[in-house]
C-alpha cells in the first residue's frame, strides 16, 4: 500500500488532502476503509487514486510521464469518467506533506474493455499461448466484484460479452468471513475480516491474522458451491459459442483461488497463470505499442 499527499494538479477537488491506498488503508482503518468491489462506480471514481497509491510504492522520481491503456469492466458506462478522472498533471507528496514534490503527468491513450488486456497476455505468452489467436476463443474472468464471460473472435475481437448479475471472489470471502466456525473461534460474534482471510488464501497458508486457526476447511468448504454457480451461469452465457472455440481460458484473481485451476480442468478451461496480472502485462503492451506508433 501506499500514501500520498495531493498538492495541485488537474483534480481540483482532491488539493490538500491525504490518502492511503491498498494494504495501509486496509491497516488505518480495517472495518471502515473504501473497498473499490462495494460498487462498480468506486472503479471509476477511485481509479487515480490507485494509480498514485501504486506509485507511491515505487522509488522516488521527480517526475513521472506515463502513457496509460486502461481498462473498465463497463466501458460505454466508465470511458468518459475514468479518462477525464485519471489523465492530467499532479503534483504529489509521497513521503509525507513535508517531502520532495513529485510531478506525475498521465495521458489517457485508450480505454479498453476488461479482458482485452488478458487477451494480448495470453496470445503472446511464451514458449506456448494460451489463445490460439488464429481461431476464436472463450474467457471467463473471475474478478474481485465481477464475473465476465467473453467470447472472441479471431484476431481478438470481442463478439459477446456479459457482466454476469452475481459478485466475484468478493461473494467467496464474505461467505467465509460469516462461516459459524470462524463467527465462533472469534468470540466476538461478528463477521472475521474480509481482508485478513484474503491474506490467508494468498499466503497459501489459511491462518487467521497471526491466529493459530486453519480455516482452510472452511475455505474449501464454500469454494466449490460458489464456483459451481458461477460457472453454470457463464457456460449458459457462452454455450453457443463453445463447441467452435478452439481455446477457452480463466483469467482475473479467481483463476489463482487454490484447488480452481484443477475444478475448471474437469470442464476442459485453463487456467491463466499470473491470473491477476494477465489484464495489467497486457495493457501495458498495448500501451507500448501505442506509444511507440505515437496513439
Amino acid at each position: 500500500g501506499g500514501f500520498f499527499h495531493y498538492v495541485s494538479g488537474d483534480r481540483e477537488d482532491l488539493i490538500g488532502r491525504d490518502f492511503l491506498v491498498g494494504s495501509l488503508a486496509a491497516w488505518k482503518a480495517p472495518t471502515s476503509h473504501i473497498t473499490l468491489s462495494d460498487d462498480p462506480k468506486l472503479k471509476a471514481e477511485y481509479s487515480l487514486h490507485i494509480l498514485l497509491g501504486s506509485l507511491a510504492t515505487l522509488p522516488f522520481r521527480p517526475e513521472w510521464n506515463l502513457h496509460l491503456v486502461l481498462s473498465t469492466h463497463n466501458r460505454e458506462v466508465f470511458q468518459e469518467a475514468v479518462t477525464a478522472k485519471t489523465q492530467g498533471s499532479h503534483v504529489i507528496n509521497f513521503g509525507g506533506n513535508n517531502a520532495i514534490q513529485t510531478r506525475v503527468n498521465l495521458k489517457v491513450s485508450l480505454v479498453v474493455p476488461e479482458g482485452v488486456g488478458s487477451y494480448a497476455y495470453c496470445v503472446s505468452a511464451t514458449p506456448e499461448p494460451f489463445i490460439d489467436k488464429t481461431a476464436s476463443a472463450i474467457a471467463i474472468d473471475l474478478g474481485t466484484s465481477t464475473i465476465i464471460p467473453t467470447v472472441f473472435s479471431i484476431g481478438g475481437s470481442i463478439i459477446h460479452r456479459k457482466v454476469l448479475e452475481i459478485g466475484g471472489c468478493i461473494d467467496l470471502l464474505d461467505s467465509i468471513a460469516s462461516d459459524s466456525e470462524l463467527i465462533q473461534f472469534l468470540g466476538s460474534g461478528k463477521a472475521g475480516s474480509v481482508e485478513t482471510i484474503r491474506q490467508g488464501i494468498e499466503s497459501r497458508e489459511f491462518k487467521y491474522g497471526t491466529r493459530t486457526f486453519d480455516f482452510r476447511p472452511i475455505y474449501l468448504r464454500h469454494l466449490k458451491p460458489w464456483l459451481a454457480d458461477r460457472l453454470r451461469l457463464a457456460l449458459k452465457e457462452v454455450e453457443e459459442w463453445r463447441d467452435s472455440a478452439q481455446s477457452f481460458v480463466c483469467w482475473g484473481g479467481g483463476a489463482e483461488l487454490p484447488g480452481v485451476a484443477k475444478m475448471l480442468s474437469t470442464q476442459g478451461i485453463t487456467a491463466v497463470p499470473e491470473g491477476c496480472w494477465a489484464n495489467a502485462i497486457g495493457l501495458q503492451r498495448m500501451s507500448e505499442g501505442r506509444l511507440h506508433r505515437g496513439k
